[in-house]
């Protein structure tokens, strides 16, 4: 079923940038070598390393002046792209280690003051699903089950964008199962706890790493008073 764009939702470090964006474009393109040789009447060729960029624009906005920083930052930034959006558990998500390698401002004399850049991605491209779309978790959780119809040993990564906690120290884990509600913590798949806004990025300990068929997540709360909660998405990408 086809997606309209207006719906995307794009996440960078601690900030939904949504808001801000009105074009998101991801390529992944992987070198190729000739090895066509004389008396061929077909090109040959060898696949080489792999790369993906993505070109963002959108609208300045004054009162965001952290947002230019966070472009420009030097150090892989934690970057989750929803092409058909991200408000339900299974939409699609991109899962880039992003380093920005571009970010200008444009100020046409009849128009709106516009951003527009470029990402490198730091490694490979996690393309899966989103866990827990962007929202509040109220006390501690249970995340609903996501089944993914089979098992995978070709590893994982995962990333989670908190945009606020009211109190506490909130502790989000992955877990996984053979079989539908029979789950257990996935090794490697506890996230450091959190306090206030932040992202991190978990990826399996080796490319051969087992992740069963049905998944979902839990977010503990230790300390902090009833009520509080925690601002957060999550997504996870089995290793294609």
């Amino acid at each position: 079923m086809p997606r309209h764009g207006k719906n995307t939702t794009v996440l960078l470090g601690a900030v939904n940038l949504s808001p801000y964006l009105d074009s998101m474009d991801l390529a992944v393109d992987t070198e190729q070598a000739d090895t066509t040789t004389f008396g061929t009447t077909w090109k040959s060729e060898l696949a080489g390393v792999s790369s993906a960029k993505v070109d963002y624009s959108g609208l300045y906005d004054p009162t965001q002046a952290s947002l230019p920083t966070l472009f420009l930052s030097l150090l892989p930034g934690n970057l989750t792209y929803c092409p058909g959006g991200g408000a339900t558990i299974g939409d699609a998500a991109r899962l880039v280690s992003a380093i920005d390698t571009s970010y200008a401002e444009s100020s046409p004399v009849g128009g709106v003051v516009a951003v527009k850049g470029s990402f490198d991605a730091d490694g490979s491209v996690g393309f899966g699903a989103i866990l827990h779309p962007l929202g509040e978790d109220t006390n501690t959780t249970v995340g609903a089950e996501r089944d993914d119809a089979t098992a995978t040993a070709t590893g994982w990564v995962a990333h989670l964008h908190v945009i606020s906690v009211d109190g506490g120290t909130w502790t989000i884990k992955l877990e996984d199962a053979a079989a539908s509600n029979t789950y257990s913590d996935l090794t490697g798949g506890a996230f450091t706890g959190v306090t206030t806004a932040g992202s991190q990025r978990l990826q399996s300990a080796a490319v051969t790493t087992a992740l069963r068929r049905y998944v979902r997540y839990t977010a503990t709360r230790a300390g902090g008073g009833a009520g509080d909660g925690i601002t957060f998405a999550l997504a996870y990408a089995r290793n294609r």
